[in-house]
């Protein structure tokens, strides 16, 4: 009987591997030469910009009354529309600072991302509601994460305030461990 037992635990944690998931899906990690490679906007008094995507997608199927949704989401950095001003950084220590306020607009995208797939995903949708409730949310999705892109610049007076900026940092380490 212990044999039997045996295969029947081994078979238990083989399917429970088979669906744990291997590996936590991080945001990009930002450096100068991959992710900036945009022109600098000359008339901007930013040092760098960094230009964020978010996309969805969805495919329905409707059979009767029976609904069957399915995503997709896109995110990242923009490399071609992102841009830093190598000249205006003056040292390593104000390139690894500003570096560091540009990761946050980056996990500001990341947030937006994996919430809102995780929203969208998991709303009551019905077939006369779907294609309303799809777009009224991630209208309100892109709104929010717009304006916590604003708070944070105004807030971290875009990075020169240090204590704002380590606010900041806190508050995206707590939302990555949630992720």
């Amino acid at each position: 009987m212990k044999p039997l037992k045996n295969i029947i635990l081994l078979i238990f944690a083989v399917i429970a591997f088979a669906f744990t998931p291997h590996e936590r899906i991080y945001p990009e990690t930002l450096d100068w030469d991959t992710h900036f490679r945009g022109n600098p906007d000359p008339n901007s008094n930013f040092a760098a910009v960094t230009s964020t995507i978010w996309q969805y997608g969805y495919r329905s199927t409707i059979r009767g009354n029976r609904l069957q949704l399915d995503f997709n989401f896109l995110g990242g950095v923009d490399a071609n529309k992102s841009w830093v001003k190598r000249e205006r950084i003056r040292n390593r220590n104000a390139s690894k600072q500003l570096l560091n306020h540009e990761q946050g607009h980056v996990y500001i995208n990341f947030l937006l991302l994996k919430k809102g797939e995780y929203i969208l995903k998991n709303q009551g949708y019905t077939v006369s509601n779907y294609k309303k409730l799809i777009d009224k949310t991630a209208k309100d999705l892109s709104k929010f994460y717009n304006n916590m892109q604003e708070r944070y610049d105004v807030e971290t007076k875009h990075g020169s305030d240090l204590e704002a900026q380590e606010k900041w940092n806190a508050f995206f380490e707590s939302e990555m461990k949630d992720l």
